[in-house]
């Protein structure tokens, strides 16, 4: 009976989260696209809210509640590594993933930044590269210390869609990597009306749309992974926000030091195969190691420790600390 709850609630969270966006995306913005002819000059902040909202509803109808095991901290010892590592990590990936398309493609790297010159030429800014330099260096190290912060709202409402909601449901009925493969792919897929529109690999490219919509898919894909591997390692879904918010501020750093805009399929922006190998090979580490061991055993155990009473937390604690070592004698 509970597979069976489990699979309406996800098909319903599913049907509400792409008939929003896709209604949105393609009966709203689209005609405004398409006028404009800019991706940037639309109002991309409702998409990102609505898997919070397809969350909220469905437990609405469905009177699980709104609160869920996901939306804690578990902030404890053992997992406060997980939030360092997914506030500074992204950062080190996408800085390491630029650096390894200019090795590749040296012939673009532009010190003087001519492809960021040029925008701000044709926006009507005249300025020194020097200056764009100090202004970027000053950027980068304000998003490494307030980016996770500052995305908060729209990267909780993805995590909390598909890292919370979506990737506890699909692991209830087809165990943790398929879940997290198929919760990626679905993520990837949701962006479809965006990626139309140009989001992340514009639309002068061989085989548009469909060439950048599976691109998107893959992508979302590898870093669904280090979002479900620190997840699942914690239990919460804020890892991920954190984890999501910082590699949104810096996905696209290399951009500013080509001389052409780079290539959206392969670099220096993460969303390309080289400027996106460091994550890459990241996520496929931390999936063999999510094969070998979740990491869910501790967090069940602690959750278990929790729902005892008081006198009986302490007396398991003492009699475990009691417990003579086994040691061999000489």
């Amino acid at each position: 009976m509970d597979k069976k709850i489990t699979v309406k609630s996800t098909l319903l969270f599913l049907v509400i989260l792409f008939l929003t966006t896709y209604a949105y995306g393609f009966f709203i913005l689209f005609p405004q696209w398409k006028e404009i002819g800019s991706i940037g000059a639309l109002n991309l902040g409702p998409v990102m809210l609505l898997p919070a909202l397809a969350v909220v509803v469905t437990k609405l109808i469905t009177r699980e509640g709104l609160w869920d095991k996901s939306l804690n901290p578990s902030f404890v010892k053992g997992r406060r590594i997980y939030y360092l590592l997914s506030w500074f990590l992204p950062f080190l990936l996408c800085l390491l993933g630029a650096v390894l398309y200019f090795i590749f493609n040296r012939s673009v790297f532009s010190y003087d930044l001519e492809y960021y010159m040029g925008v701000l030429k044709k926006q009507g800014t005249v300025t020194d590269a020097a200056i764009i330099r100090k202004s970027l260096l000053s950027s980068m190290i304000s998003n490494i210390i307030f980016a996770p912060v500052l995305n908060v709202v729209t990267c909780f409402s993805e995590e909390w869609g598909f890292r919370g909601f979506l990737l506890s449901g699909f692991k209830k009925l087809m165990g943790l990597p398929l879940a997290v493969i198929l919760s990626g792919f679905i993520w990837g897929l949701w962006y479809l009306p965006l990626t139309v529109m140009g989001h992340n690999y514009g639309v002068l490219y061989k085989g548009y749309p469909l060439t950048g919509v599976l691109a998107m898919c893959i992508f979302c894909i590898f870093t669904g992974i280090c979002f479900s591997f620190v997840r699942v390692r914690t239990g919460s879904i804020w890892p991920a926000v954190i984890a999501h918010g910082s590699l949104n501020a810096f996905a696209s750093i290399g951009i500013y030091f080509t001389r052409d805009g780079g290539n959206p399929f392969i670099g220096p922006s993460v969303t390309g195969l080289i400027g996106g190998l460091p994550i890459i090979i990241l996520s496929l580490a931390v999936f063999v190691k999510m094969l070998k061991d979740p990491g869910e055993r501790e967090i069940i155990a602690n959750e278990k420790e929790k729902s005892l009473p008081t006198d009986r937390k302490v007396e398991i604690r003492e009699a475990q600390r009691k417990m003579p070592e086994n040691k061999e004698k000489p």
